[in-house]
Formats: C-alpha cells, sequence, structure tokens
C-alpha cells in the first residue's frame, strides 16, 4: 500500500496476493497481501520465526507460496534483461549463510557471479562485462581488495562483496537479508552510507529486513512489521523507536 503522496505518484513494481506458505505443515506466513512502489525503501521487521526471511524469498522468487500470487513489473524502458523479470532482481543473503561456504575465490570473482543471471553460466566475459564489474567494484569500495579472498575479508567488506555481486546485474530491486548482522559500529555506518547512496543514484528499489530498530525508524521509507501476518505497513516516521517495541511486545503475546 502507499505510505505518502510521494510513493502514490510511483507505479507498483512487485505485488503480493494473499500469499500464505508452511514448512511441513507449520503455518509461517498467511495472507500476506502487499504492493512495493518503484524506488521505495522498506524495511522488513518482526520477531525471530515471524517469516520475514520467507517472506522475502517468496518476493524476489527463490521460494514458491502454498497459495496466493507474487508479479513483477518493470516500469523502466531501458531494462537490460535477457531472461524477462528475474535478472531484475538482486538477491543478497543472510552472510552466516555465505560463511559456511569458504570456496577459495577472490572478491572479483564473486562479484563477477552476479553477471551470470544476464550472460548465462558458462558465457566468456565481454568487455561491457568487464567495464561493468570494475565499475561495480570500484562504487562499493572494494578496489584494494579485488583480488584478495573472499574468506579473509571481515564481516563489513563481504558484505560489501555481496552487494557489489548483486548490483552487477543492473537490477531494478535490491532485497537484502539482516546484511548488518555481525559487523561492527563502524562497518553498519558505513553499510548504512553506501545502501542511501546506492538507492539514489541507481533509483533502486530496496527490500531490507533488520533487527536494528532505531535504524528502521531513521533509515526507511516504510515499514512491513510481521508475524507470520501484517500487523503494520506503513511510515516509519509514524512509528519511531517506541512504536517498533511496541508492535514488538504485542507480536510476542499472540
Amino acid at each position: 500500500m502507499p505510505v505518502d503522496g510521494l510513493a502514490n505518484n510511483r507505479p507498483v513494481c512487485l505485488r503480493a496476493d494473499n500469499i500464505s506458505f508452511s514448512y511441513g505443515g507449520d503455518r509461517v506466513l498467511e495472507n500476506i497481501s502487499l504492493s512495493i512502489r518503484q524506488e521505495e525503501f522498506v524495511g522488513i521487521a518482526g520477531l525471530n520465526g515471524s517469516g520475514k526471511t520467507t517472506l522475502l524469498k517468496i518476493l524476489v522468487g527463490l521460494l514458491r507460496p502454498d497459495t496466493g500470487t507474487v508479479e513483477f513489473t518493470c516500469h523502466k524502458g531501458e531494462c537490460e534483461g535477457r531472461i524477462p523479470c528475474r535478472p531484475c532482481i538482486g538477491y543478497v543473503p543472510q552472510q552466516a549463510a555465505l560463511r559456511q561456504q569458504q570456496f577459495p575465490v577472490t572478491v572479483r570473482e564473486v562479484v563477477a557471479m552476479g553477471a551470470y543471471g544476464q550472460s548465462g553460466l558458462f558465457s566468456r566475459q565481454t568487455k561491457d562485462d568487464i567495464r561493468i564489474i570494475d565499475k561495480t567494484i570500484a562504487e562499493a569500495g572494494l578496489g584494494r581488495v579485488a583480488g584478495e579472498l573472499f574468506s579473509d575479508l571481515s564481516g563489513g567488506q563481504q558484505q560489501r562483496v555481496l552487494i557489489a555481486r548483486a548490483l552487477v546485474g543492473n537490477p531494478h530491486i535490491l532485497a537484502l537479508d539482516e546484511p548488518t548482522n555481525g559487523v561492527d559500529a563502524r562497518s553498519k555506518e558505513e553499510f548504512y552510507s553506501l545502501l542511501s547512496h546506492l538507492h539514489s543514484t541507481h533509483k533502486l528499489t530496496v527490500l531490507l529486513i533488520l533487527h536494528d530498530l532505531t535504524e528502521l525508524s531513521r533509515t526507511m521509507e516504510r515499514i512491513i512489521f510481521l508475524h507470520h501476518r501484517i500487523i503494520y505497513d506503513g511510515p516509519a516516521a509514524a512509528l519511531g523507536p517506541d512504536g517498533l517495541w511496541n508492535l514488538m511486545v504485542r507480536a510476542g503475546k499472540e
């Protein structure tokens, strides 16, 4: 749903209609309906186990809902996706999942993986591919570590690499799952600064799962609060930190 006058003027790019999802018979999401508008900056919050990651994976096409539908619409005429829709969404998973995979790959190789969604896994990199990869690495502030192993980087640097990998395919939606978990305060500030820059420069729609309630209310344009269903969907400014804590308490009692 639109959250302010500005959002009202933006076309809808992602819509979920009455989606539900269960794991092993346990209902995780129930009757979720929402619309995401182009260039919105949306935070998704909720208690552990409330269905945040599941919802994000359904929205970006990594999971299929048991019931309901998800529709993605690209409104940009210059869309470069040669495989319709899917390459237009960049996904950054939780770091914990990536740390379990200590492959001997460099920063540059990880970022280059993001181009395969456009060109195909076994395609040879073109001059344009190389130029875009170099540009993305530089924009993410990774030029000095481009030849280093991904596994040797700090948590904050790894997160920048994963964002660069998601961006190299020129997505219109960037979805991030708890991107600041396990990084220090300085790295968090650098991350929010980078994300704000990318949002404004690339005109991205951003979907972001966060546990940091202060950052949610300070950084996000809109907040969706989940507890298996949507408890709140509206402007972040209307809640503030106290409002989010109240939603946490309410969800804990259900």
